[in-house]
């Protein structure tokens, strides 16, 4: 668990100088005043943890890396040349190159002449690659699915609200 859900407990309320229990709350690990650890926030940060751990699990089950696993998402979506591939992996044209040369001689990759440019390639998913992430990642899309369906439209829209909000909050750190 982080931090933030494993240091709220620790404190207790602040007081104000007169010893009352009633002055601004500032969150132990947060430092934002009146920062109260709910079920959903604690929920939150639950599924972000969850979410940082499973590219890692599932690179492992298919004994790929977890920059080969991140690489067959992202073509996954559609070819994309070597320089943009490293770009999205956030690495090195070199270490990007290294991954591709991997993902191919396992067969999960191809490196195409561009359609547009003949000086140019680009990596393409092969069916082996797309079977690989399909079969490892199915399970969970059928249980969040599974979840979705049991929710009414008026729950649907109240956590999609809250999730988008969680997004843009998180989003807002990258700019």
């Amino acid at each position: 668990m982080s931090d933030i859900i494993r240091n709220q407990g620790d404190r207790k309320p602040p007081t104000d100088a007169g010893g009352r229990d009633d002055a601004p709350r500032q969150g132990a690990a947060t430092g934002v005043p009146n920062w109260r650890l709910t079920e959903t926030l604690a929920a939150l940060q639950q599924l972000v943890e969850v979410a940082e751990a499973v590219p890692a699990v599932v690179a492992r089950q298919a004994g790929l890396s977890t920059s080969e696993l991140h690489s067959l998402r992202h073509l996954m979506r559609g070819p994309m040349g070597p320089v943009d591939l490293a770009k999205v992996l956030g690495v090195t044209s070199a270490a990007s190159s290294g991954v591709v040369d991997r993902l191919c001689s396992r067969g999960h990759a191809e490196r195409r002449s561009h359609p547009g440019d003949g000086r140019r390639t680009e990596v393409v998913i092969t069916d082996s690659g797309r079977a690989e992430v399909t079969a490892r990642m199915r399970p969970m899309f059928v249980a969040l699915a599974e979840l979705d369906a049991t929710l009414s439209d008026d729950e649907r829209v109240v956590v999609e609200r809250y999730l988008r909000g969680a997004t843009a909050a998180m989003t807002d750190l990258m700019d």
